[in-house]
This record gives structure tokens, C-alpha cells and sequence, in this order.
């Protein structure tokens, strides 16, 4: 039976499906499609080493371009809203309207699946990069923590999947939380005491089958006392 488009009145055709009523370049024309869920973002990004926040977690990035483009991927998905009728839906890429700076608008073009027809429909979001020093600039400087942990030769996904079901489950150890920053080369976990520390440890450990090793580094004098910061490093066995 022939299906006919609400709005304009015409058949439904291959490349113009009709679904719900709507074809697919009514979809379009209306904005129906798809959408942001919201018409901006808002991201800390440190203003010394312009590492910018997502989650939980402090991700390093190289400068205005890169923190967007990590914003796109890792952000961006999770606030796209599909309309009635599409099967499916992927960023296929993106380019900046401004220059890339602390308010950037950003184009987004993503492939969508309606019924059995791919098209491409731009959206433009605005990017607004908070200035803030991150946890790890600001131990940098004030040199607080007491403890960190330092996981390598993991994928960056499987670590961060390990550390959030840590977390989630164990309050007390996210009570002495200081902050978790991932690099290209792992993720350093920060502490405000050493037994917070070796407890994620033990169980990284045992979770990833890794092998521990722990170093010490003075760290100045309180309440006229010798401090011992504690460094320690998670790899795989061999």
C-alpha cells in the first residue's frame, strides 16, 4: 500500500521514504531528523595545559583544536537526539565556523539511517571551553598529594571501565579522591593519603593481573616532619 507524506503529499519513494506519516526531506527541511539535545556545551579545559574535563576524568589534549576535537567524539554522541524514524546514526565529521578558541561554534555532520535511506545532515553547536587549572596543575604547584598511582600498558578504555566500577562501589576510597588524569601513556590516580592508594592498587592488580612496584619521593616537611610521597606504578606481568 503507498504511503504518502503528510506535509507535501508525495508517495514515498527509495531514496524519499515515507515513515510515520513524514518523508525523509520533510524530515530534513522541518529539523526533525535529528538533533542536539541542547544548543551548547560548556568544558573545563586548563588554562596551563589545556587538559579538559569529561566525566570524571582530566584528558590531555594539545591546544583549542585537539580538546574539540575530543569533545566531538567523547561528547557529543551522548547529547544527539534521533527523530522518529531513524535506525541509526554516526558523526561522520566535523569542521569549526569560528576560530577555535574559548567559544567555538562547531559543525557536526553525521550519516543517518531513515528506514533504508543514508543521508547526511549538518548541525552547528556551540563550544564554550571554561578556563580552570586542573587537579593535576594545581598539585603541580601546591604539591598536596600524597600519593599517586600510575597505570600503564592498558588500553585507555579497559582502565578507565576498571576504575569507574572502583569507584562506584567503594565510597571510601572515593572519599580520598583527589582527581584521575589520563594521558596518551595511562592514567595517574591521585591520592590524599598512601593507604587510598594501595588499596586501588591491590585491587587493579588483581583485576588486571599487573604487577606492583612502589617508590618514595620527599616531599618538604609538615608539622615539622619528613613527608614521603608515594609513587606507585601498575604494569603487566610478564
Amino acid at each position: 500500500m503507498p504511503r504518502f507524506c503528510i506535509y507535501c503529499g508525495k508517495e514515498g519513494t527509495q531514496d524519499n521514504p515515507v515513515i510515520n506519516g513524514v518523508c525523509l526531506k520533510c524530515r530534513l527541511k522541518r529539523g526533525e531528523l535529528i538533533k542536539f539535545k541542547k544548543d551548547h556545551v560548556r568544558i573545563d579545559i586548563c588554562r596551563i595545559c589545556y587538559s579538559i574535563k569529561i566525566g570524571f576524568k582530566w584528558i590531555e589534549t594539545k591546544g583549542f583544536e585537539d580538546a574539540l576535537a575530543k569533545i566531538v567524539d567523547e561528547v557529543m554522541p551522548k547529547i544527539i537526539e534521533p527523530g522518529v524514524g531513524v535506525n541509526g546514526y554516526y558523526i561522520d565529521r566535523f569542521e569549526l565556523v569560528t576560530k577555535a578558541s574559548w567559544k567555538t561554534i562547531v559543525r557536526i555532520y553525521v550519516k543517518v539511517l531513515y528506514g533504508n535511506v543514508i543521508t547526511e545532515t549538518p548541525m552547528d553547536i556551540t563550544v564554550y571551553l571554561n578556563p580552570v587549572k586542573c587537579p593535576r596543575c594545581k598539585m603541580y604547584d601546591s604539591r598536596e598529594f600524597e600519593a599517586v598511582v600510575q597505570i600503564r600498558g592498558y588500553s585507555l578504555h579497559y582502565i578507565s571501565r576498571a576504575l569507574e566500577k572502583i569507584f562506584l562501589t567503594d565510597h571510601r576510597l572515593s572519599k580520598d579522591l583527589i582527581e584521575a588524569v589520563r594521558s596518551h601513556s595511562g592514567i595517574d590516580v591521585y591520592f590524599y593519603s598512601h593507604g587510598a592508594a594501595r588499596k586501588l592498587a591491590r585491587r587493579l592488580a588483581h583485576m588486571l593481573n599487573a604487577h606492583i612496584v612502589e617508590t618514595y619521593e620527599e616531599a618538604g616537611m609538615r608539622s615539622g616532619r619528613q613527608r614521603a610521597r608515594l609513587y606507585i606504578s601498575l604494569k603487566p606481568k610478564t
